[in-house]
């Protein structure tokens, strides 16, 4: 008996285990409709044979058993990653169990990302029973040398596997898998299902253990680098009240869009001729979502690659919106309708520089939509509560009756929506014609009461609705038919700003991401920025909008990257014809917008802005 032949007649179970372990992974592509490629199979194969081939120094019968259970563990991580893949096109990972609290944030929209074919993934075990029950007197128990030395083989074989496609791509390609990446979705491809989350959990296991700062000398000079904050015209002696608003799930599709006739966002249309609406701004948010929305427009940086800084890094030192703002005089103040320490809200606002936070038990309790109250109350309410701020002040305010799974009760649906199946769409319309409302609302009792004129206002959403991916009602009635008509879908959310004492509303063409309010407000209000990633959208240079998987938007073009690549590879697209243009329009820009997502998580992560402040390096 040869050693393949002596193998497969001891470990028959083992190599069923392996056929299905791998079948799952490919399953697991075919319903998340990711790449399985021949290099990246040659990857999972060989991480099973490493993960698994000390089984093979089991005896017979306990093998099996160990095998069935994790059969079963590989089968509950990729359906678990298959529906956080779903809402979030991204993968669990160990930094995320800070987050686990947050569930409610996804909210009753959780059920729609299950689908019966998901169950498949736990097929196998029947399969795996039946296969050693058929074979339970014919399989040979080999002796304890011969288990030592094929697990050997296998542990040897896998090693060898791993390595294969890796060195294809650094002699084919110079790209090494040391190379930084900027997405969790490159490491998946890079290292596979088990060695992306082998790493993560490394990475984890490391920022647990290291209690200290790393900010290397070259961090250092990229991130002084980056920075675009600096002096503003001298700010003026008589500061307004600034009031920025977050509208909950707020996309730009729904603004001049009607349904038969009916106007979704009457109020919000209205208010294009009144303030300076910007069709082409962009929100940048990742898995925190309007947690993240947050945290970029009060500290124009980027999100994390997983989590939410919220619940991570809440206690790090950013330079943010209301420190900058409080610095010159202005009360601050942080409005949100909801429990007061969801999202470490209340830690993190306070860390960046609110005096106050008005929380659910500041609002009243009556008719609640959704998670709190309706927003007509929680607006007009906060308008009491800003009447009661020395001025100037700032008030920031977080919206929420449109949220996820968009319920709101029978009497408030203004809308006719026959003929719509979809019932989380139709809720979704239901819902933003409702909080439009409640911004005209608003918008009316801050002019009755004074304050609009003299104030500088903004209104912006914070991310998508989660309704718009390819083949979703809203992406067919839409007309969704390319690349740039998804990325704009997608991330397309409205903004409207209101300078002090606007005469008229413009429409303003210039392109954005809420990384670039902060240093947009500080700009009109003459005061000096400090640390910010973005740009104002009031000066005449192009911005450069990067998004966390490091696609971009600048100007004209629209950069998606090819995520089973090393950073550099991708296609690049027109916004105005929404076909394929040459390459080098988009390459010049590729290095910075991982510069500036590499730059963001070493702030964020090293805590880099206190350590650079008492750093001796020049």
């Amino acid at each position: 008996m040869n050693a393949a032949e002596g193998f497969s007649c001891f470990f028959f179970d083992y190599i069923i285990y392996v056929i299905l372990s791998i079948s799952k992974i490919y399953l697991f592509s075919s319903l998340s409709r990711t790449e399985f490629e021949f290099g990246f199979f040659l990857l999972n194969l060989a991480t099973v044979l490493i993960l698994s081939c000390w089984t093979l120094l089991l005896k017979a019968k306990t093998r099996q058993w160990v095998l069935l259970f994790l059969l079963f563990l590989h089968s509950t991580l990729l359906i678990s990653d298959l529906w956080y893949y779903r809402y979030f096109q991204d993968f669990l990972s160990i930094s995320l169990l800070s987050d686990i609290t947050q569930i409610n944030d996804v909210g009753g929209g959780f059920l729609t990302l299950i689908q019966a074919t998901d169950f498949f993934f736990f097929a196998d075990l029947l399969l795996f029973g039946a296969a050693i029950w058929s074979m339970r007197k014919r399989q040979a128990q080999a002796q304890h040398s011969n288990r030592k030395k094929y697990a050997g083989i296998v542990l040897a074989a896998g090693i060898g596997l791993y390595a294969l496609p890796m060195l294809t791509d650094y002699f084919a390609k110079g790209a090494s898998p040391f190379d930084p990446t900027v997405a969790d979705m490159q490491d998946y491809y890079q290292f596979g299902f088990w060695g992306y989350h082998g790493l993560d959990l490394a990475k984890g296991g490391i920022d647990l253990l290291s209690k200290e700062n790393r900010v290397t000398a070259e961090e250092e000079s990229l991130i002084r680098g980056a920075n675009k904050g600096g002096e503003n015209a001298e700010a003026a002696e008589e500061q307004p009240n600034v009031i920025l608003v977050q509208l909950e799930s707020f996309q730009s599709s729904v603004i001049h869009h009607e349904v038969d006739g009916q106007e979704l966002t009457p109020n919000l249309n209205k208010l294009t001729e009144e303030m300076l609406y910007f069709p082409s701004f962009y929100h940048q948010t990742h898995e925190g979502r309007t947690s993240d929305a947050e945290f970029i427009t009060n500290t124009s940086l980027q999100p994390l690659r997983s989590g939410s800084v919220y619940t991570q890094y809440e206690k790090n030192e950013f330079d943010s919106l209301p420190a900058a703002l409080k610095e010159n005089g202005y009360t601050t103040a942080a409005m949100h309708a909801y429990e007061k320490d969801f999202w470490n809200r209340d830690s993190f606002y306070q860390n960046i520089g609110f005096d106050q936070f008005f929380s659910k038990e500041d609002y009243p309790e009556e008719k609640k939509i959704g998670m709190a109250v309706n927003d007509t109350e929680f607006f007009t309410t906060s308008i009491e509560h800003m009447e009661e701020l020395e001025e100037p002040f700032f008030a920031f305010l977080v919206a929420l009756t449109s949220h996820i799974p968009y319920e709101i009760p029978e009497e408030d649906r203004a809308l006719d929506l026959t003929g719509y199946e979809d019932p989380l769409l139709k809720g979704y319309y239901q819902t933003i014609h409702y909080v439009d409302g409640s911004v005209g609302v608003m918008v009316q009792e801050l002019k009755d009461k004074g304050i609009w004129d003299d104030a500088l206002v903004v209104f912006y959403g914070d991310h998508d609705s989660g309704l718009q991916k390819d083949g979703s009602e809203m992406a067919k009635e839409l007309e969704v038919e390319s690349a740039v008509d998804q990325f704009e879908l997608s991330r397309r959310v409205p903004l409207f700003i209101k300078p002090p004492n606007l005469a008229q509303g413009e429409t303003v063409d210039k392109s954005g991401g809420q990384i670039d309010i902060t240093p947009t407000i500080l700009a009109i209000l003459g005061i000096s920025q400090p640390y910010v990633l973005g740009q104002s959208l009031m000066d005449e240079e192009a911005n450069l909008t990067v998004f966390r998987d490091g696609s971009f938007r600048f100007e004209d073009v629209y950069y998606l990257p090819d995520l089973t690549e090393p950073i550099g590879s991708g296609t690049c697209y027109s916004i105005d014809t929404e076909e394929e243009i040459p390459f080098d329009r988009c390459a010049p820009h590729i290095g910075k917008a991982a510069k500036q997502l590499q730059v963001s998580d070493t702030i964020i992560q090293e805590n880099a802005l206190d350590e650079l402040r008492h750093s001796s390096r020049p």
